[in-house]
């Protein structure tokens, strides 16, 4: 990293809820520590959860006009948003990797006055092979500084 590179230590705050058809709501929280890292000029949210006794890593590209979720590990995707518009994304577990289309109905990246946290906040549909997989809302706040 160059002299321009910054990273910081955040406690993050993830809310998600997701509307499969048919289906009832479903909504989870998680608290973790990640870094937030300031790359020229880009702003990078990274974290690493467990699930199942594996591990997946999140990088988020903040982005005014576009962000973009990477997942990696035990389950892998690659999200792009851009609001009202759909890109490609794709989703994998184990060996198979599927592709899905992603509308982003909603996004909205903010940073504290005093740049020592911020939210970003995403809602979004994907959809497989032409048809709606889910409705997502996705809420991150972070905060320089551990839980």
């Amino acid at each position: 990293m160059d002299l321009q590179d910054r990273v910081r230590t955040v406690a993050i705050r993830l809310h998600s809820s997701i509307q499969h058809p048919g289906q009832d709501k479903e909504t989870h929280e998680m608290h973790l520590t990640g870094e937030l890292i300031d790359k020229k000029g880009i702003t990078y949210l990274r974290y690493e959860e467990k699930q199942d006794g594996s591990r997946v890593s999140t990088t988020i590209k903040f982005g005014e006009e576009e962000s973009l979720i990477l997942r990696g590990g035990a389950v892998s995707m690659r999200l792009p948003f851009a609001i009202n518009e759909e890109r490609m994304g794709t989703y994998g577990s184990g060996p198979a990797t599927f592709d899905l289309l992603v509308k982003t109905n909603g996004l909205e990246i903010s940073k504290n006055a005093d740049d020592t946290g911020g939210r970003f906040d995403v809602q979004y549909e994907l959809h497989g092979e032409g048809a709606l997989l889910g409705t997502y809302e996705l809420t991150i706040t972070y905060m320089e500084g551990t839980q």
